[in-house]
């Protein structure tokens, strides 16, 4: 039977966590007979573990003696072993496994969306809008928590359980200033850049691509090459517009990073698994690839997972884009390489990156479904020492017919302590 008492001091301290308050006091416990709880200790390492079977179905029953667990290729020994499931509208299923555990901390949903509002289209920024209203309606109930992160904070400052709240955060989120499409349209101009890699190069002093490029527009388009004062001119103007390209990603790409850090490292003060769900087209990488695989790293150990979702829709396709309710054309990814960014975050963290898909309601339930039912792993590491270095995971199954995944590592620190954290979103 539910602990509603448990539970709704649960709630209590993760609105404190959210928005800055100070918890108060709890209240003293009832004379109900005492409930185990998971080791919430820093030297505990907790890997989510997701397995389906060839049809792409949960496979459920396993025990911790049908996996093996290995870090930095060393086998670990699993500690504790469990499965959490959930009914929809936040109703738990007991959870199942080696011990007992807190169905409140443990088995509870925790959902953040984030929109990368520099890195959405405007018609990419409708269709995740309105895709995340109807995910909201039809999937956070009783006992869920969520969470809107728009233009650099989280809306009201806090968690909520209150769908009319999370409505209202969705509702509030807005076209950034400047977007990724917008500076990638550029690139459609004369003088035509073919990539983002090409704009990278020359801004980093390739003469020799700045004259290639210039000597094929001037041959593809004389006249425009004319018109723009010659050969000379044109590599200039190459040179120019890479230059410029690059800066304005170079910022919005920083936001972005930060906004990421920010909210990964807020997460990791509550227990439990939490879904980060990471709205965006893609994001210029180039430069920081470090960061990306730091931040993923640091969510992995945190216990957050990390999904990506495309608001392009179908790409490349006409589209009906009915979670917009309009008509678009096909989204393309010309001069693009902006896609490998949330590859390298989600897959960091065990999640996916969902794309071609127009419905984005649709691609949300495939994170609902994904995150509903799961193992979590805990074992204490034969290297002990929170060094802050990366150690690689991998998880194998013993039964043979099914497909494993797991987060791919995690960074060697300390987390806070999950009880004793008040601060908020500071």
């Amino acid at each position: 039977m539910r602990n509603y008492r448990s539970l709704a001091c649960v709630i209590l301290g993760l609105v404190a966590l959210w928005s800055g308050g100070v918890a108060t006091q709890s209240v003293p416990p009832t004379q109900a007979p005492p409930q185990a709880t998971f080791r919430t200790i820093t030297s505990l390492v907790e890997v989510d573990v997701v397995i389906h079977d060839k049809k792409g179905d949960f496979v459920g029953g396993l025990t911790a003696d049908d996996l093996q667990l290995f870090e930095d290729g060393t086998a670990q020994k699993i500690e504790q072993f469990y499965m959490v499931s959930h009914e929809r509208g936040g109703q738990l299923i007991p959870v199942t496994g080696d011990q007992d555990v807190t169905p409140e901390d443990r088995a509870r949903r925790i959902f953040v969306v984030m929109f990368d509002e520099g890195h959405l289209a405007h018609d990419s920024l409708m269709r995740s809008k309105a895709g995340v209203a109807t995910f909201i309606k039809e999937n956070i109930g009783p006992g869920d928590f969520g969470g809107i992160f728009l233009n650099g904070k989280m809306h009201n400052g806090r968690l909520t359980t209150s769908p009319a709240e999370l409505l209202a955060g969705v509702g509030s989120v807005t076209m950034g200033f400047e977007n990724r499409q917008s500076i990638l349209s550029t690139f459609r101009e004369f003088p035509r850049i073919p990539s983002e890699i090409d704009a990278m190069r020359i801004s980093e002093g390739s003469i020799e691509v700045a004259r290639r490029l210039g000597a094929a527009v001037c041959q593809e388009d004389p006249q425009s090459c004319a018109l723009n004062g010659g050969l000379n001119q044109v590599e200039n103007l190459i040179q120019q517009k890479s230059r410029l390209y690059v800066r304005q990603a170079r910022i919005l790409t920083y936001a972005t990073l930060q906004n990421l850090r920010y909210v990964v490292s807020r997460l990791s003060r509550i227990p439990g698994r939490k879904t980060l769900i990471f709205l965006s087209e893609g994001f210029f990488v180039e430069e920081s690839r470090d960061d990306l695989l730091a931040i993923g790293a640091d969510a992995a150990r945190g216990g957050t997972t990390i999904y990506s979702i495309d608001g392009r829709g179908l790409i490349g396709t006409p589209s009906a884009t009915s979670d917009a309710l309009r008509t678009e054309a096909g989204r393309s990814t010309s001069f693009d390489s902006g896609e490998v960014a949330p590859f390298l975050l989600t897959s960091a963290t065990g999640g996916l990156r969902i794309q071609n898909i127009d419905f984005i309601s649709r691609a949300l339930n495939i994170v609902v479904r994904d995150t509903s039912t799961y193992y979590v792993i805990g074992y204490r590491p034969n290297n002990a020492v929170m060094d802050g270095k990366f150690r690689k995971i991998e998880v194998k199954a013993n039964v043979s017919g099914v497909n494993v995944r797991s987060r791919k590592g995690y960074a060697a620190v300390a987390l806070p302590p999950m009880q004793a954290v008040r601060e908020g979103w500071k």
